[in-house]
């Protein structure tokens, strides 16, 4: 007996014309919303920068702290981005020839839409922000000595570093943008002094002085130079230390409330080997700046020599 041959008619095993609209439908949405989310998450992003300077500081941001105001750029660039991949994998079906092209243009889109997004956005950043700027003190200032508790626990004056040209900087550990990369530019700093850089002391003095303790400063400074003096204290005592310095924090929080951001000066102080402060420059000073600036202070000329605000 001949066995019988059973042919499967054409087109059985392909999706209905329905289900391949419904498909094409769903990618084209996807699509459109991929493209968008991606350029604005792009266009917001400024943590990419706190993500190429200090990677171990970002990570343990994303990991041990729930998503704040500086996250949300991250997350709808994320959204847009897989939106684009579910977008190509439903344009995968069937995997004809043109399809696949198709899928992968749309791969392609993610990447440009991205770039496109974050040139338009630093842009836009540049055109608002000011002209960076060092301010100098004429006649430098001698600044009054405080006491805070340090990293290890014990007990750091301002007088016990003198002798030495000081970097000071108010910030807080659970800070998302602004402190990172201000302790990596600091970092920067000192690596470009070479060995003047023995001459300096790089200070970090804590406005969260409810969540830093000295443990968790540790930790945290390791992130940038485990030389980095951390320093903390209650608030009251910290806010009048700040206020010598023409420096304001104010914490967003709730009766109760652990998670919360605190707003803060910005600029770095650098004060003299002899307790004088001389200057303060913003966190938008290119590195070079700060560092011949920094270099003046250390082979620091006659009293009077500074001058005025540049």
């Amino acid at each position: 007996m001949t066995p019988i041959s059973i042919t499967p008619r054409p087109g059985n095993d392909r999706p209905s014309a329905a289900a391949s609209v419904a498909s094409l439908t769903i990618a084209s949405v996807l699509i459109g919303f991929g493209a968008v989310m991606t350029f604005l998450g792009a266009t917001y992003l400024q943590d990419v920068r706190l993500l190429a300077e200090a990677p171990e500081a970002f990570w343990a941001f994303i990991c041990g702290h729930p998503p704040a105001d500086g996250m949300i750029p991250p997350l709808i660039l994320t959204a847009g981005i897989a939106s684009l991949m579910g977008a190509s994998g439903l344009l995968l079906r069937p995997a004809t020839r043109l399809r696949v092209g198709m899928a992968v243009a749309v791969l392609l889109s993610a990447p440009i839409a991205a770039s496109v997004g974050y040139l338009f956005g630093e842009a836009n950043r540049a055109a608002v922000q000011p002209l960076p700027a060092v301010a100098y003190l004429n006649p430098p200032r001698p600044m009054p000595d405080f006491a805070l508790t340090n990293a290890a626990g014990g007990v750091t004056r301002l007088s016990d570093l003198r002798g030495k040209v000081v970097l000071l900087f108010f910030g807080y550990t659970h800070c998302p943008d602004v402190c990172p990369l201000s302790l990596s530019e600091m970092r920067k700093v000192k690596a470009a002094l070479g060995k003047d850089a023995e001459r300096v002391a790089f200070v970090f003095v804590s406005v969260d002085g409810t969540r830093d303790t000295p443990e968790k400063l540790q930790r945290y400074l390791r992130i940038f130079d485990p030389e980095f003096i951390g320093l903390t204290g209650p608030e009251n005592q910290v806010r009048l230390v700040a206020l010598e310095y023409g420096a304001h924090f104010r914490a967003n929080r709730a009766a109760g409330q652990e998670h919360y951001t605190v707003d803060h000066t910005a600029d770095t102080f650098v004060l003299d080997a002899g307790g004088r402060w001389q200057l303060a420059y913003g966190m938008n000073v290119p590195t070079d700046v700060a560092v011949r600036e920094v270099r003046k202070v250390i082979y620091a000329a006659p009293e009077g020599s500074s001058p005025g605000v540049r």
